[in-house]
């Protein structure tokens, strides 16, 4: 009998501290069965020499939203990068609606007003380029976006008059009453409700896409954060079938932990008596298997920097386009929060909550902390998602509470900026933190939140290690940690943070055989040439999924 496969001739990190680097490494069955000498290479049907290149576990995205990031590759993209300017962007969403069927909605993603000069299309705007078809704009934080008339007539709201404001929502509005098209949080659900929902095969085909785009990023394993609630995040009820049609079809080329939303959970038991939440058959965090798991429930607890949404614990500076100022708000009302992540807790869920305001972290840790002491669960490794604004008081706390830390480096570049300008200069200390959440003895995970960035793990290890925005300034350069600190929360730190640890992460006998080729020894390159280094070859269960081997 011969073994499936070795992998010969590498820089190997193994990221396992009793071993931690290696030059071969055998696989069969998707495992890996020996290191370096432990078995010959005439063991094994395949042997691929690697020319010395340098290697890594493959990349974990803790935070990716990997069917959006598929939906994105088929709607128009209008990402800074392609849209430079509100003409390139009204240019591009009127060429998508001219080749549009009549009545057909024209979908686009990634707009940033920062980059077009602190302004966010109109409905007047797109009315005049949109050929009568209905237009929904999504911004790049996925916490806002812009519909012309035609689509809230679609919702109907006609003449975009008599638009309510749902809690945890903002819908600004002209002189006359009429919004303006902009709808920000919670509010976004009053025009995507009437968008046609997307079919489980449709679903599929993004999970599909956006597999196949991250395999050549060298990300094997991903952590999608929130589906099952459209009205929040998610695009239908039948998101995790459209996973499993993914994989029962071969679509889905790499390892997924799913978070339903929170509020697709129900009480269990069928009465107000019955203090848990929890789903249909009493289904919880972990059921699955190393291809496709149920992971944590995700919640909102805030809004984004960016649109400053996030429930900070002063106010924001004045708004230079309107003079006005906020301090936020919180997505659901507090009570609420407390009665579902506490009955979450309860029914044996880990819970995920996006929570970036430094007010909005106060409110989930005084949560999680009721939980704890109502039913303790000493490993229940709850996570804060982004966990964007804080004070060293609150990463002390958090990290008592044994909170994993999911934050995201690219943030830093794509959005820096525009979120210096958000919380201004006396706060940007405390924004986007990484070193400290170390520091204060926190577990983290190395996220992108992509399609809200990019998903590439080089650009995303290149700003946790440089810390600049795109104009070149630093931010937080105190919060820099190093390619080795990155690359740990990369791989050991994401399969922590999914209580995937026995089995991913690391490259060690009988872990899952995942990893990556890099073109450059990433922990040797200068740290302004990181964002240089490509990755060339992709490895998943032992199999080659990009690159030549």
């Amino acid at each position: 009998m011969l073994f499936d496969a070795m992998y010969i001739n590498g820089d190997i990190h193994t990221q396992d501290a009793a071993r931690p680097r290696a030059h071969s490494l055998g696989v069969h069955a998707g495992r890996i069965i020996s290191l370096d000498d432990e078995l010959p290479a005439s063991a094994f049907r395949e042997v691929h020499d690697l020319g010395g290149a340098c290697v890594i576990p493959g990349f974990n995205d803790a935070h990716l939203h990997l069917s959006y990031l598929g939906l994105a590759q088929l709607q128009v993209d209008l990402r800074p990068a392609v849209c430079r300017t509100m003409d390139e962007l009204l240019a591009a969403v009127e060429a998508a609606c001219a080749a549009a069927r009549e009545g057909e909605w024209v979908v686009g993603a990634g707009y940033d007003q920062n980059h077009l000069d602190n302004r966010h299309p109109t409905a007047e705007q797109l009315d005049r380029i949109s050929h009568g078809r209905p237009v929904w704009l999504m911004h790049n934080s996925r916490h806002m976006g812009v519909a012309n008339t035609a689509a809230f007539e679609r919702a109907g709201y006609p003449g975009r008059r008599s638009v309510p404001v749902p809690e945890g929502g903002a819908v600004p509005k002209d002189g006359g009453g009429c919004a303006i098209g902009l709808l920000q949080e919670t509010a976004r659900a009053l025009v995507t409700d009437a968008i046609p929902t997307p079919t489980v095969e449709d679903i599929a085909a993004m999970v599909g896409a956006g597999s196949r785009l991250v395999q050549q990023m060298g990300i094997t394993s991903i952590t999608e954060p929130g589906i099952g609630a459209p009205a929040h995040i998610g695009h239908s009820t039948s998101d995790l079938a459209g996973y499993q049609l993914a994989r029962d079809t071969g679509r889905l080329g790499v390892r997924a932990t799913v978070m339903p939303y929170l509020t697709t959970l129900h009480r269990l038991g069928g009465n107000d008596g019955d203090a848990r939440f929890g789903l249909d058959l009493g289904l919880s965090s972990g059921f699955g298997d190393e291809w496709l798991r149920i992971g944590p429930t995700k919640v909102l607890s805030d809004g984004s920097l960016i649109g400053r949404s996030a429930f900070m614990c002063c106010d924001y500076p004045a708004d230079a386009a309107t003079g006005k100022s906020n301090r936020g708000l919180l997505q659901f009302p507090e009570h609420d929060l407390r009665t579902w992540l506490t009955g979450a807790h309860e029914a044996g869920w880990q819970l995920a909550v996006h929570a970036i305001g430094d007010a909005a972290l106060d409110v989930v840790m005084d949560i999680m902390e009721e939980a704890q002491r109502r039913s303790p669960r000493p490993d229940a490794r709850h996570r804060i998602e982004h966990l964007s604004s804080a004070r060293d008081e609150q990463l002390k706390r958090a990290a008592s509470l044994g909170l994993v830390g999911i934050p995201q480096g690219r943030f830093i570049s794509e959005l820096g900026d525009g979120v210096a300008r958000a919380v201004g200069e006396d706060r940007v200390r405390f924004t986007y933190r990484v070193r400290g959440l170390l520091e204060a003895g926190m577990a983290v995970a190395a996220s992108t939140d992509a399609p809200v960035v990019d998903a590439d793990p080089i650009l995303n290890i290149h700003d946790l290690v440089n810390r600049r925005t795109s104009s070149g300034a630093e931010f937080g350069p105190q919060e820099r940690i190093s390619v080795a600190e990155a690359v740990r929360a990369y791989t050991v730190g994401s399969a922590y943070a999914a209580r995937e640890e026995t089995y991913k992460g690391s490259l060690s006998r009988g872990m899952l055989a995942d990893f990556v080729t890099l073109s450059e020894d990433l922990y040797a390159v200068a740290p302004e040439n990181i964002q240089d280094v490509k990755v060339t070859g992709t490895v998943i269960a032992g199999s080659p999924v990009h690159g030549a081997f």
